[in-house]
């Protein structure tokens, strides 16, 4: 029987439908319930361990690097929640013949209105409220409207459009910083197409939506940060290793930008003694953006029809991250 190995990391119940999915086509289901694994701290040889004798995995946050992907010759798919691959080594796993999937179609408007949530409370000052409050003050020092606010939005794939229509419908005006616009959209909409550095000068609030590569690693730097208006928030609900987190940091401290929404970071679970979390200005989330209920179902669901797609010999179209080992790859 053919084993699909799944990190618990995302899932609470045994008996969901992706689980139910993947048994009725008679797969061997194996839950790896270890923590340390599904954020991505096991050691190889753990990994490894854990994995041996999947021929699939349903992947959450735990690492692929090549030292484990080459010491697993059954392993034919990593299938991913959402549409982050940064902890899998592409090159390695198409060199091994490892379909690397993800899910496009399942948690992206969760992520927009994540990001919209985080706007929000940076810019009404929600959490800095609550705290006074029950500390007994009451604080009404207006704030700065969020109509009329300009947004720049660092991505427009499907969750930078996402949150758009949503910011445009909050009478925003949206900036966007896209090599490879959906240029029908951007039109119809008046999404103004600006650099990255003139986006930074320009919005009052900033949210990243890309994915992290070699060339986004430390994106928002202490120079990018500088471009910013000293009231500008920054949002992000992408990656943390977009972001240099000491200079971001300083940027707060020294009151060089006004505040942050940070869904992700650098450390994940983060330290508990980051200054990010003594800071007002600040308001953060635990990785959790593209986790409602609806959209963890549907990631399970679209991850595992991916795997048995494959298993069935149909190719996932617009899921498959390696598509060059189409057409040459057999389970």
């Amino acid at each position: 029987m053919t084993t699909v190995a799944v990190s618990t990391l995302r899932v609470t119940d045994e008996d969901v439908t992706f689980i139910r999915m993947l048994k009725s086509h008679g797969f061997e289901v194996k839950l790896i319930g270890d923590g340390s694994f599904s954020h991505g701290h096991a050691s190889d040889a753990e990994e490894v361990g854990l994995l041996r004798g999947a021929s699939a995995v349903i992947a959450a946050g735990e690492r692929y690097p090549s030292s484990v992907i080459e010491a697993l010759p059954e392993l034919r798919v990593i299938a991913r929640f959402g549409v982050g691959f940064d902890k899998v080594d592409v090159a390695a796993a198409t060199a091994n013949g490892v379909v690397l999937t993800i899910t496009p179609n399942s948690n992206y408007e969760a992520v927009a209105e994540h990001a919209l949530t985080l706007v929000l409370a940076a810019g009404r000052a929600i959490v800095s409220k609550d705290r006074a409050m029950r500390r007994g003050e009451w604080p009404t020092r207006p704030v700065k409207p969020i109509r009329g606010s300009t947004l720049g939005v660092v991505g427009l794939g499907r969750i930078g459009r996402s949150l758009a229509t949503r910011a445009l419908a909050m009478k925003m005006d949206v900036l966007a910083a896209e090599p490879k616009p959906d240029e029908a959209f951007v039109r119809e909409n008046g999404i103004r197409l600006v650099g990255l550095d003139t986006l930074l000068e320009e919005s009052d609030y900033v949210s990243l939506n890309c994915a992290l590569s070699d060339d986004t690693q430390g994106l928002i730097d202490r120079r990018k940060l500088a471009l910013m208006k000293a009231d500008a928030v920054l949002v992000n609900t992408a990656r943390g290793g977009l972001v240099v987190e000491a200079d971001l940091i300083e940027a707060l401290e020294s009151g060089q930008i006004g505040g942050a929404g940070l869904d992700v970071f650098e450390q994940e679970p983060t330290a508990s003694d980051t200054p990010l979390y003594s800071m007002d200005n600040v308001v953060v989330s635990p990785h959790v953006a593209g986790n409602d209920d609806l959209s963890m179902e549907e990631m399970g669901n679209e991850a595992a029809q991916c795997v048995i797609d494959l298993f069935n010999g149909r190719w996932p179209e617009g899921a498959v991250v390696n598509n060059e080992l189409k057409g040459k790859w057999t389970w």
